[in-house]
């Protein structure tokens, strides 16, 4: 009698537990999907904002004394930031919706991500590296903007009058790929090791470094998609390797 009470105790919990996951996974559906609609309908008025401060600013600009003119830069500026925000959300609403992978050559990938981040490479004089890099199983996309954010980053947060160096590596076990960006820029202090990856978190002013705070939490969301997981190694004031793991496929 007691082994047939165990029994189905254990599959009332099983039940119970599958119930409190299907419930989660629609509440996360709901979540991403209103975040979704709700950032595509702001970019309309946002972007209607945008076009009336500077419609404003040409109409007037003889009427306009410096601290008005000052009062429609900040405007426009606010606006601009809240358009660069809605377009985050909308790309961090939409990872995971294609789950059609592939053979990915990240060697390619690479390539492509430093022809895109060209003007950011010469503006900053940035020296970027790459070691040889694996084919994985992935999503070329997601992997794409995984590492332009990281690489971007890399750059965005360099030490002042310290021209930028970023190397990208990889190395590989029996059980998965190993990759590291790393930089000589300002670092990071380790108690900030779990805040770094939440969306909207900033450990630096807005004045200081741009940005809407979504870009780790991004790529930790590609990388747990792809089965995998995101660290990263730092001291302030010198340099940052952020490090993330890709499982590899075992063919039968």
């Amino acid at each position: 009698v007691g082994t047939i009470v165990d029994i189905n105790a254990r599959k009332l919990a099983e039940v119970a537990e599958e119930e409190r996951t299907q419930q989660l996974a629609a509440k996360n559906k709901e979540l991403e999907e209103f975040t979704y609609v709700a950032s595509h309908d702001l970019q309309e008025p946002v972007r209607t904002i945008s076009s009336f401060v500077n419609l404003f600013r040409e109409t007037y600009a003889d009427k306009l004394d410096d601290e008005a003119k000052q009062y429609l830069d900040f405007m426009d500026g606010a606006s601009k930031r809240s358009q660069q925000l809605i377009v985050d959300l909308l790309d961090y609403s939409r990872l995971g919706k294609n789950r059609e992978t592939d053979q990915v050559n990240l060697n390619q990938v690479l390539e492509n991500v430093l022809v895109d981040l060209t003007v950011r490479i010469k503006e900053s004089e940035a020296t970027v590296t790459l070691g040889k890099l694996p084919t994985v199983e992935g999503q070329a996309t997601e992997l794409r903007l995984l590492f332009q954010n990281l690489i971007s980053n890399a750059i965005k947060f360099r030490k002042e009058d310290v021209l930028p160096e970023v190397h990208v590596s990889a190395k590989t076990t029996d059980d998965e790929h190993i990759f590291s960006v790393s930089d000589n820029g300002i670092g990071i202090d380790s108690k900030y090791a779990d805040r770094v990856f939440v969306i909207f978190k900033r450990l630096h002013g807005k004045s200081a470094f741009e940005g809407t705070g979504i870009g780790l939490a991004h790529c930790k969301k590609v990388v747990e998609l792809h089965g995998g997981r995101i660290w990263f190694d730092s001291e302030p004031g010198n340099g940052s390797t952020f490090h993330f793991t890709i499982p590899k496929i075992h063919k039968a």
